[in-house]
Formats: structure tokens, C-alpha cells, sequence
């Protein structure tokens, strides 16, 4: 009788465990290559929208400066925010804001938002600039600055004496600066009566020095300032709210009735004036002046080229009151923006 050896059962499925576990090792090694690949992506991309959202708060910036809006600005008073919003190349929305800290110094600010292009959230940026307000460099050296002959008599005051007080347009708490009463090649008191002379009083040696800035600076005032022609200059001027510029074009202007005038007031050739004149700014008269019938009131600075004619003839109810504030008020009406100097660009990044 032969005995039969029992063959050994094979245990099936003794490779399987191992087959699960490397597929599972594979893939937690995919998905944590995918998730590398992914983190990393939306990391570029993050890191792209917000290159492009520096460079829109950039161009942003770039562009209020080239459109700068001069009269606008200087219409408001100081600590106004002028809000606008401007459009990149590439079609980014920039919200831009104007503030003027001081007369002569203005904040710009571009604020860009780029909602979520391949990224898990918004990109801001934060870009702000500190300009100054460049206006042309007018030879004001004194409350009166006449290239030639000053002609006044007794109460003729001019005042050179800057002081702040609670209508003062830049507020009572501010720096002041004081000047020359009168700058001139000289003095002559009016036949009708003596003058008795304020000072300081400062005399201008060298004329053409002073008159080759004046003809340089007026460049800049007659291409920034819109121009009224003589055939259309009423007898008097309409005061307007805020701070403006305007040049009175002709070869002789006359004012007449009560006229007031805030900001920079210019006339290209001879000024009459017969009636009341008031001015809060800068009066700046290319010509000759001729005010012996009039009540002029300037609070400010007036500057009198005297073009033509030596000859500055004030009446007896001139007051000029120099006013460092206004004049810079007045001055920003034709000013530019320039980086300098503070050459200071700030961008917060959130």
C-alpha cells in the first residue's frame, strides 16, 4: 500500500499587502508632488499679481503726474483730498488721492486691489509719494518788489511783516517769514505830500539781474494761465471760490469798479486802476502801474516789472500787506510737481 504525501496549500494573496501599501506609497508621493507643484504655483503667482500690482500703483502715480491737476489742487485749501481713479495699460483700476499737506508740498497715493487670478485671495499694494509744488521763480524779495521807481505819499503803507493770525489761509499755527517792506531802485514821495519811507527797504543794485529772472519766470506763468484778452477784460473781476490763476492780456488794462481777486493775478502789459482792488495772492504786473486814483489792497505780494515805463505810482489808499501763505497759495496755482527734494517713494506692502 503505497502512502500518499499531502502536497503543501499555498497561501494565496501573500504578495497583495505588499502591492497596497507601495501603490499607497506612490501615491502619497504623487499627491505630495502635486501639492508641492501646486503650492508652488500659486506661490508664482502670488508673487506675480503682486509685481503687477507694484507696477500699477507705479504707473498709477505716473500717470496723475503727467495729468496733473494744478488749478484743481490749488483750488482746495490745504489737507483736501482730491480722490480720482485712473486706468494702467493693461487695464489695472488705480485709485489715486491728492492731499496737500502745505502749500507748496502734496501726498499722491495710488491704492491697487487685483482680485484673485490664480491666487487664494486679493493683492493690494500701497504706493505713496511726497512731491513739491515748483512754481516758477519769481523775483519776490520784498511785500513790493518794483523794478524802478516807487512814487507813494503818506498813508501809503506797505508792509513786509509776515504774520499769522486767525484768518490766515494756512491756519494761525504756521512758520513765518518775513521780508523787505519795499524793494526798489528807489523811492520818490508824490508831489501832493511826503512819504514817510517803511522799512527795511531794500534797493536793487543790479536791475537786469532782476529782470532776466522775471523774464525767465514769466515764461512759465503765461503758458500756465489762462489767458483773458484785452477786448473781453470786463471793468471789474467776479471773485471766485478757492485759488485761481489768471493773465489779463493786453497792451493797457483798466479796472474799474470794486474789483477782488484770490491766487495769482497777472497783467501782461499796463495796469490802471481807478476803482477798489483787492487781492489775496500775488498782484504781478509785467507793465507799468498806475494806482493814484484807486484804493488797492494787497495781501500777499506785489511785483512790478516795469516794462516800458519806470514808473510804479501808488495812491494814498495802498496798503500791501506781505503774506507768506498766500503767496505760496497763489504760487501753487502755476507750480508743477517735482520729486525733488525729497526724492521719497514709499510703498507698504499688505
Amino acid at each position: 500500500m503505497h502512502s500518499v504525501l499531502a502536497e503543501p496549500r499555498r497561501r494565496a494573496g501573500f504578495v497583495l499587502p505588499f502591492v497596497v501599501v507601495a501603490t499607497a506609497l506612490v501615491a502619497v508621493l504623487a499627491l505630495a508632488a502635486i501639492s508641492t507643484i501646486w503650492r508652488g504655483y500659486r506661490a508664482s503667482r502670488l508673487a506675480a499679481n503682486g509685481v503687477r500690482a507694484q507696477f500699477a500703483g507705479d504707473e498709477g502715480v505716473a500717470l496723475q503726474l503727467d495729468a496733473w491737476p494744478a488749478e484743481t489742487l490749488a483750488a482746495v485749501s490745504p489737507g483736501t483730498t482730491l480722490l480720482t481713479r485712473l486706468t494702467t495699460a493693461v487695464g489695472d483700476s488705480v485709485r489715486v488721492r491728492l492731499t496737500r499737506t502745505q502749500p507748496l508740498v502734496a501726498w499722491v497715493t495710488a491704492d491697487v486691489v487685483l482680485g484673485p487670478l490664480g491666487t487664494p485671495g486679493l493683492v493690494r499694494r500701497h504706493v505713496t509719494r511726497a512731491l513739491f509744488l515748483e512754481p516758477p521763480p519769481l523775483p519776490i524779495v520784498g511785500a513790493l518788489t518794483a523794478i524802478g521807481t516807487v512814487h507813494g505819499q503818506d498813508p501809503t503803507t506797505i508792509d513786509g511783516r509776515d504774520r499769522a493770525d486767525a484768518t490766515d489761509a494756512c491756519g494761525a499755527l504756521r512758520d513765518t517769514l518775513s521780508l523787505a517792506s519795499i524793494a526798489a531802485a528807489a523811492l520818490v514821495g508824490a508831489p501832493a505830500g511826503t512819504w514817510t519811507v517803511p522799512s527795511p527797504m531794500l534797493t536793487l543794485a543790479d536791475t537786469a539781474t532782476v529782470r532776466a529772472a522775471f523774464d525767465r519766470a514769466w515764461i512759465s506763468v503765461i503758458a500756465r494761465s489762462p489767458v483773458r484778452a484785452s477786448d473781453s477784460i470786463p471793468h471789474s473781476l467776479a471773485p471766485l471760490p478757492g485759488w485761481h490763476t489768471l493773465l489779463l492780456d493786453g497792451a493797457s488794462v483798466a479796472l474799474q469798479a470794486p474789483s477782488r481777486w484770490r491766487g495769482l493775478l497777472a497783467v501782461s502789459g499796463d495796469l490802471v486802476v481807478t476803482g477798489r482792488l483787492e487781492v489775496e495772492g500775488v498782484l504781478l504786473v509785467r507793465g507799468r502801474l498806475d494806482a493814484r486814483g484807486a484804493a488797492l489792497r494787497v495781501r500777499g505780494a506785489l511785483l512790478v516789472a516795469s516794462l516800458g515805463n519806470r514808473n510804479v505810482e501808488l495812491g494814498d489808499q495802498t496798503l500791501v500787506q506781505y503774506d507768506r501763505c498766500a503767496v505760496q497759495l497763489a504760487l501753487a496755482t502755476i507750480a508743477v510737481p517735482r520729486a525733488t527734494p525729497f526724492s521719497l517713494w514709499y510703498s507698504a506692502l499688505h
